[in-house]
């Protein structure tokens, strides 16, 4: 067919500088676990990857989620779009629709919804010189661009920290793993994952982003508004902001002026903007709460890491201080509330102060679960809980495995679990129990105990399909059996949100219940539990504030009684090796006697019972110590908690590198900053070693000499000469691993002043790569102290680990470790 031309045709537009491939190859679905992904687990990986693929039709790849064990590849088409000559867009909508899905759920349930693939496209660009593009990846954690491997991406789809690439002209290969994960994109519907790409090319030099000033809604003595953002620094050097709304004049109507009000927490859910609608209106219904309500931001829109926190107790003067260096989201929230009396200050507010230990804790979705958590490891600041539509924990899988290698307080093996951990591949036993005793200081499941006692109120939609009700209905159920009586209102025909949600007649009526007139000082129950799955995270109950364990990974239990006609108090423990008081409960403590596991203790009378440590000692008695020499030589505070640990620092990061690691450094600080809004200092090899800031993470390639320059004294991890990495185990025997392809390490170690030190070693670049992915970035990973990584981690996920497990008190490796 002939076809007729203009004469005079116009002149093509010219090419744009840079632009996205229109197809995409697709190949999947492969089985994934949630959750997974950090730890490698690409069954492609076993071939030499994606990267080494080329697109055929009619290959065939075996696939656990598809008919006939077998899947190939597809074609992609992507939704492209620019908003201008230097700026190109690619929206990719991945489904696998020859999958079975329904068959699969009806199974596995939500867990089944969840996979991994690659697609790979192009992006090209125009010119005759090398361009400075800025790369951002919604919804991606992992891609390569040609030859280049990044670990990160923007899972969230935060858009904080995007990726810098230098593109000479020409087509760059783009290879992206997609890793559906059901938290993030939901259980509802067809199992599809929208990934956004978007490259600008950067003409260099500062830019500034809009939206992301920072401004308190006070600006020079004015008021914008009410509710009202305040601004503070979080403890690890940042800027944060909350939104605070103080008593109203109703409220304030028969309070005096020099009393104190409790604290309302709100907190948000996944994903929610504080600085928003919904959470500003969130109590536009409870306009004259007795109380102030603080709704904080938690640093990101998925508050960092869940609402997670470690308070930190250090002696000064034999008294215990908590400094409150806590984890990302809930150390966002203590600054929050601290910051309060300077908002009275500067303000000149004329009415009551705030009573910063008085707090009653609410949050929907996320924050439900992040309610369940102050609950449980702060009780004694805490008058009162509401979890609204809240998940128990995310994980839930290993539980058989992980109650008989940790013989850890459960109830049941019947657990609530937010997305299962079903699909994870298959490990040995004693890998799944360390991986999952990682996560036991979210299982709140197994921490009820600490919160009896306390007014708690549980709301739940009948019909939520986000957060099934079965969570609330599972933990009411746990209360129940323990004695620990609380409220449960499931809302008929009700689901996940609603307009109002936070301000239902029920919940109203708590809420006054808890805020009335302040009561008399409340006496100590004669009888309570505590459960401690991580000291470093857990305040004090009944004034008890525990500091160490026995054995890592193990919870901690002490039951307390008191006998009221002789005036004796009994501590019945497992599993606890040290434990103090603190300064408040004197009045509780020092006019009765303490008998410990049935020894009576002679308490120090010339010495505040806040500077006196219990200490169960190696003969098995217990002891009563002032000597704090002990926080010199082991681990305590801060230092404990497994590799997410390193995210408790008072100030920015260091990181410190040599020319061979650095890129890894600048990913490891992009993650950082990605994930957590957390500031980082890049330190190379010719710059002075800090002697000031947070926490270090320390890169080392090789036998370089990093690692055995600045190794602990005992050297349980080091390189001995040139061909081998070494673990010393708990009997004092060499685990000796030769150094090949692959091979690499990530640990913690102690710092100086109380900080922390996570060193990440690999033989090789692939190996020191690997290491890297560790390094704490989403919740629900479930790294332990230690990680010794090999090449098939790569396909196999933390199956194919050398060694993994828990530091002792000591810092030596603890014996419920698997140096396998």
């Amino acid at each position: 067919m002939i076809t007729q031309q203009p004469l005079n045709p116009s002149p093509s537009p010219p090419p744009a500088p840079i632009s996205f491939s229109e197809t995409w190859h697709l190949l999947g679905p492969f089985q994934i676990g949630t959750r997974e992904a950090t730890w490698g687990a690409d069954p492609l990986e076993r071939i030499g990857g994606f990267r080494s693929l080329s697109y055929k039709e009619n290959d065939r790849y075996r696939s656990s989620l598809a008919v006939n064990g077998t899947v190939g590849w597809s074609i992609l088409t992507a939704d492209r779009s620019s908003t201008g000559s230097e700026n190109a867009k690619a929206d990719l909508l991945v489904r696998f629709e020859n999958t079975d899905w329904k068959s699969l759920q009806l199974v596995y349930g939500w867990a089944a919804l969840q996979y991994q693939g690659w697609a790979r496209g192009y992006v090209t660009v125009e010119g005759n010189q090398q361009s400075t593009v800025v790369f951002y990846t919604d919804q991606v954690l992992e891609f390569w661009v040609d030859d280049e491997h990044h670990f990160g991406g923007d899972f969230y789809g935060y858009r904080r920290a995007p990726l810098v690439l230098h593109l000479d002209p020409g087509k760059h290969q783009i290879d992206i793993r997609i890793v559906r994960d059901v938290r993030v994109m939901g259980g509802i519907g067809e199992p599809t994952v929208s990934i956004g790409l978007q490259a600008e090319v950067s003409e260099g030099g500062l830019k500034l982003v809009e939206g992301s000033i920072l401004l308190p809604d006070m600006v020079e003595g004015k008021l914008a508004e009410e509710p009202q953002k305040i601004t503070y620094l979080h403890p690890g050097g940042i800027a944060s902001y909350a939104i605070l709304k103080p008593p109203s004049t109703k409220a304030l109507r028969y309070t005096s002026s020099n009393a104190s009000l409790a604290v309302v927490i709100g907190l948000h859910g996944a994903g929610v903007e504080t600085d928003s609608d919904l959470v500003r209106d969130t109590f536009k219904d409870a306009p004259d709460l007795k109380a102030w309500i603080l709704s904080p931001s938690g640093v990101t829109t998925w508050s960092g890491d869940d609402w997670r926190k470690s308070p930190h107790w250090i002696l000064v003067d034999h008294r215990f201080t908590d400094i409150r260096q806590d984890r990302w989201g809930v150390a966002d929230t203590e600054a929050a509330i601290a910051a309060i009396p300077e908002w009275i200050e500067t303000v000149g507010w004329k009415g009551p102060n705030v009573d910063a230990d008085r707090r009653l804790v609410t949050g929907h979705s996320n924050g439900g679960q992040g309610t369940w958590y102050a609950l449980t490891h702060s009780p004694d600041k805490i008058i009162g809980a509401a979890p609204v539509s809240g998940y128990s924990s995310i994980q839930g899988e290993y539980l058989e495995v992980l109650a008989l290698v940790f013989p850890v307080a459960i109830s049941s093996l019947i657990m609530a679990a937010y997305v299962p951990y079903f699909f994870r591949h298959e490990a040995d036993p004693g890998v799944n129990a360390i991986l999952q005793s990682a996560l036991a200081d979210y299982r709140h499941e197994l921490l009820l105990q600490n919160g009896c006692g306390i007014p708690i109120h549980q709301q739940h939609g009948s019909l939520d399909n986000n957060v099934p009700p079965f969570h609330s209905r599972r933990l009411s159920q746990i209360q129940s059996q323990i004695d620990c009586p609380s409220e449960y209102v499931e809302l008929p025909g009700k689901g996940h949100w609603f307009e109002g949600v936070m301000t239902t007649q029920t919940l109203l009526e708590f809420y006054a219940k808890v805020l009335g007139d302040r009561p008399a000082a409340a006496s100590l129950s004669s009888s309570f539990d505590i459960v401690v799955a991580n000291p470093g995270t857990m305040g004090s109950k009944g004034g008890i504030i525990v500091d160490q364990l026995t054995a890592p990974g193990r919870t901690g239990k002490i039951k307390a009684e008191h006998d009221v006609k002789q005036s004796i108090w009994h501590l019945k423990t497992s599993n606890i090796h040290r434990l103090h008081f603190s300064a408040e409960a004197a009045r509780d403590w020092t006019h009765s006697e303490l008998v410990v596991d049935g020894k009576k203790l002679e308490l120090l009378r010339n010495v505040p019972l806040s500077g006196q440590w219990l200490v169960h000692s190696p003969n098995e008695s217990w002891e009563v110590s002032c000597d704090s020499v002990w926080q010199t030589l082991q681990r305590h505070g801060r230092q404990l908690g497994a590799l997410e640990a390193i995210l408790d620092t008072s100030s920015r990061y260091m990181l410190l590198t040599s020319n061979e690691t650095l890129s890894l450094a600048v990913q490891v600080s992009r993650n950082f900053f990605q994930y957590f809004g957390a500031d980082a200092e890049i330190i190379g090899p010719d710059q002075p070693n800090p002697t000031k800031g947070g926490n270090r993470v320390i890169l080392s390639l090789g036998s370089a000499g990093l690692v055995v320059a600045t190794a602990s004294q005992h050297k349980t991890f080091f390189v001995d000469g040139e061909k081998d990495f070494c673990v010393r185990g708990s009997n004092g025997r060499l685990a000796v691993y030769g150094f090949t392809e692959g091979l690499g390490a990530i640990f913690l170690r102690p710092g100086t002043n109380g900080t922390l030190e996570l060193v990440i070693w690999g033989f090789d670049i692939p190996g020191l790569r690997f290491a890297a992915r560790m390094v704490p970035m989403l919740t629900g990973v479930g790294q332990p102290d230690f990680i010794v990584v090999g090449q098939e981690c790569a396909w196999k996920g933390a199956a194919g680990v050398r060694a993994l497990g828990y530091l002792d008190n000591s810092w030596n490796v603890a014996e419920s470790s698997a140096v396998l």
